[in-house]
């Protein structure tokens, strides 16, 4: 006689949101140790949060195949990241932004001074500095 039972539940794969783990759950990650854990950390308090997995790859050591073994366990939630005012951010808190440069930032801040508001992406485009790869890596993180 076979009995009807129902199956043991399996064990759910393991998720990280990669904008809110700590090193210790960053460390349950294969490929990822301690020091990984923190250069992870310390990118991603630099940045703001990350906007997307891909960005990983900006932390030093980290390789497209560590990504593709880690990637499915990954979660992101970007509803969080550490937005940058252009119209008001001083030059200091803008240059300490991965992806801003000295000159982008003096050469904003020296706009503002001059009247310039900023009220969409295609404004920033007047900066000489300025070019589209840097503004597309840039855009998760500016507000108006």
């Amino acid at each position: 006689m076979y009995t009807t039972e129902p199956p043991t539940p399996t064990r759910k794969p393991l998720e990280v949101e990669l904008n809110s783990a700590d090193t210790t759950t960053l460390t349950l990650l294969h490929g990822i140790g301690p020091t990984f854990a923190q250069r992870i950390i310390r990118y991603r308090e630099r940045l703001g949060g990350f906007a997307s997995t891909e960005q990983l790859l900006e932390v030093y050591g980290f390789t497209p195949t560590l990504l593709g073994h880690i990637a499915p366990y990954l979660r992101l939630e970007t509803d969080n990241l550490r937005k940058i005012n252009v119209n008001t951010a001083e030059l200091k808190q803008l240059i300490k932004h991965p992806y801003v440069d000295y000159y982008f930032a003096r050469d904003l801040v020296n706009l503002r001074s001059r009247g310039a508001i900023f009220t969409s992406p295609d404004d920033l485009r007047a900066i000489p500095t300025c070019n589209d790869t840097m503004l597309s890596r840039l855009l998760p993180y500016l507000e108006w």
